[in-house]
């Protein structure tokens, strides 16, 4: 959606339209038209509006695709909590320049290329409200954020299209940060017995099945664990593969650009592979440690190819990646 698309979803709103489509992120197969109907998309901004206290006169800067639900539900809350709003095409650092607003939504490629630049590190500090989403945060960018002064107040969200943007918050930085999620008024998070997530909302009562893996706690907050359908089948070992970029993260927090992936193989089936966009650094590193996940997961081999690659909002493109590395 351009800038003047942006203009023309804005003008239908404040017709009165009721029902609007767009189209799913695709990172996990090919995207699908979801239908978002207005009176839940105002139902979600004003639960968010219960974690970012919206003041009189502040400014909302968007600077996600707009023609995903993220950027489009920025454009909702400002409309929905009165707000000033500014909109910018998604840029891979949309702080170069200085935005006199209050509140931003992010990628967490937009954050990296953010703190990556002193300039654009110092716009970031201007925000009092800072909500970064559609992909996980590496732990080595969780540490910085965690150093941030509170009086930009970082958080993470958890959601999907079809849920109208996230159903939970979690603090990053300050007093209160935490590493599990608490889901929004109105909304419960089951686990099945295969441990992934049910989402329950006032539009899903039946529940919205998930292929995240998570960890629940006894007061209904949760960590995601990495998903079922990101499993590789090796020789009849199933290997989580967020679980083991997770921990390399964790073991070396240098911001590298890496994915675990697999390739076709004629024994295994599957064969657990690293994809990085330097190889030569990544061979330094000892990835033993891997086997106190699974004895199978530390990767058979590394492949190097020129930039791993995200889809627009900010996640890995993992089926992009399969296919550039099987062909």
């Amino acid at each position: 959606m351009s800038l003047e698309e942006a203009s023309d979803f804005l003008g239908a709103w404040d017709r009165g339209e009721t029902v609007f489509n767009i189209k799913s992120s695709g990172s996990t197969g090919e995207p699908k038209t979801i239908i978002l109907e207005r009176k839940w998309m105002e139902w979600s901004a004003l639960q968010t509006s219960k974690y970012m206290h919206p003041r009189e006169n502040e400014t909302l800067y968007c600077c996600l695709p707009l023609n995903k639900v993220g950027g489009l539900m920025v454009l909702v809350r400002a409309k929905v909590w009165g707000l000033n709003l500014i909109v910018k095409p998604a840029e891979g650092n949309p702080l170069k320049e200085y935005f006199d607003a209050d509140i931003i939504s992010v990628t967490p490629y937009q954050m990296q290329n953010i703190l990556a630049d002193e300039v654009s590190r110092k716009n970031l500090m201007r925000f009092r409200e800072v909500l970064i989403g559609g992909a996980e945060i590496s732990e080595g960018l969780e540490k910085k954020l965690e150093k941030i002064d509170s009086n930009c107040q970082i958080r993470q969200s958890y959601g999907m299209s079809e849920t109208y943007s996230h159903v939970a918050i979690r603090n990053i930085n300050g007093k209160n940060k935490s590493k599990w999620f608490a889901p929004l008024e109105g909304i419960q998070i089951k686990q099945d017995i295969d441990g992934a997530a049910t989402i329950f909302t006032p539009y899903y009562v039946d529940g919205l099945e998930t292929n995240d893996l998570i960890e629940l706690d006894a007061l209904g907050q949760f960590k995601v664990m990495g998903r079922k359908d990101f499993v590789v089948n090796s020789g009849g070992v199933k290997l989580q593969i967020e679980q083991i970029e997770k921990a390399i993260h964790e073991k070396y927090p240098d911001n590298l650009k890496l994915a675990i992936s697999s390739i076709k193989d004629d024994r295994l089936g599957e064969k657990l592979v690293l994809v990085c966009e330097k190889k030569a650094q990544i061979e330094n590193y000892d990835l033993s440690f891997l086997k106190e996940i699974n004895l199978f997961a530390v990767p058979k081999e590394i492949i190097e190819i020129s930039s791993i690659p995200y889809n627009e909002g900010g996640k890995i493109d993992r089926l992009l990646i399969k296919r550039l590395i099987n062909n």
